[in-house]
C-alpha cells in the first residue's frame, strides 16, 4: 500500500516538475528571441523563468497551495486548460 502510494507521489512530482520546466523553457525562448529583436524589459521574463526554476526543483516541498498555484500558472502559459 504504502509503495503504490510513494510510487504514486513520485509520479506526481515529476509530471509537475515537467509542466512547470516545460513553462519556463518556452518562457525563456520568448525572452531570447525579445532580446534578439530588442524589445526592452526582457529582463522580467528571464526573471520569470528564474522563479518557475526553483519551483520546478523544489517541487516535493512546496505547501500544497503553492504547488497547485505553480502547476496552473505554469499550465495558463503553456495555453493548456485545468481539467474540470
Amino acid at each position: 500500500m504504502n509503495d503504490e502510494r510513494d510510487r504514486r507521489r513520485v509520479e506526481q512530482d515529476r509530471a509537475d516538475r515537467q509542466v512547470i520546466e516545460q513553462a519556463a523553457a518556452e518562457l525563456r525562448s520568448g525572452a531570447i528571441r525579445a532580446g534578439y529583436a530588442g524589445v526592452e524589459h526582457k529582463h522580467v521574463a528571464f526573471a520569470r523563468t528564474l522563479v518557475l526554476d526553483e519551483l520546478a526543483r523544489h517541487v516535493r516541498d512546496l505547501r500544497p497551495e503553492v504547488r497547485a498555484q505553480a502547476v496552473c500558472g505554469a499550465r495558463m502559459l503553456l495555453g493548456e486548460t485545468m481539467p474540470p
